[in-house]
């Protein structure tokens, strides 16, 4: 996954323009296995990030890595995810950034949501209820459950950032996979209430369960984006 990582970002930010080098040049750069450089390029695929052309190797998807707007649906890096992120990166889009915390609670986990997190009834769990603003305008509202056994602590000044990346760095939890689930919604008068916009706003509402290497789901977000100036990305590869 790291290989991975590391290439995109050499992508991203053009020291690989056209196309990938080859399998024995990347072996000689990172000094890894031929199977890694492999499962590392088969990720890179599976994203849609590059593309195969049978004899000539593999091509970067300049639609995807040009385009500021789009949503990489495999990735989980939040707002601005078609680009790695550099300290510099961060820095800019943190200042844009804006969460206003509407909930944080443990709760005991409903029939939903042990069915959800594979969980049993009465776990606890956290839900965190948050609006996300981008250059001030409104961009989503988060409504999200982490399962407490996996990630043991949370607190509202944490849920201010981003969450991925601190139980990333505290808890070494990386996500496997993902279901998600697209939908175009209407918002109701609750939460139409309290963004202060009319009731049946329409927006785009992705649910999303993650799960780690054995399969074991962590979370789940039910996440409505209200902001026209975005677009998300899903590769998909036909069986």
């Amino acid at each position: 996954m790291e290989i991975a990582r590391n290439i995109s970002e050499k992508i991203f930010y053009k020291e690989f323009k056209k196309q990938l080098p080859s399998e024995n040049e990347l072996i000689d750069q990172y000094h890894v296995s031929r199977n890694t450089i492999r499962n590392a390029i088969s990720i890179l695929a599976n994203h849609g990030i590059i593309k195969r052309v049978q004899g000539s190797g593999y091509f970067i998807n300049q639609q995807l890595i040009n385009n500021d707007e789009l949503m990489l649906m495999a990735s989980k890096d939040g707002i601005h995810p078609t680009r790695p992120q550099s300290y510099e990166d961060k820095c800019t889009i943190l200042k844009k950034l804006k969460t206003k915390i509407l909930s944080f609670k443990l709760l005991q986990a409903n029939k939903q949501n042990a069915e959800t997190l594979g969980c049993e009834l009465g776990a606890d769990i956290y839900y965190i209820e948050r609006l996300r603003y981008f250059n001030n305008e409104l961009f989503c509202l988060e409504k999200t459950y982490y399962l407490k056994k996996l990630v043991p602590y949370l607190d509202e000044k944490i849920c201010q950032g981003s969450i991925f990346e601190f139980i990333q760095k505290q808890y070494k939890i990386e996500v496997n996979d993902a279901d998600e689930f697209i939908k175009m919604s209407y918002t109701n008068e609750t939460d139409s209430k309290k963004l202060s916009i009319p009731v049946n706003t329409p927006n785009v509402q992705i649910t999303e369960i993650n799960y780690l290497r054995n399969n074991v789901a962590f979370n789940y977000s039910i996440i409505n984006y209200f902001t026209s100036d975005i677009s998300f990305y899903n590769h998909v590869t036909c069986l």
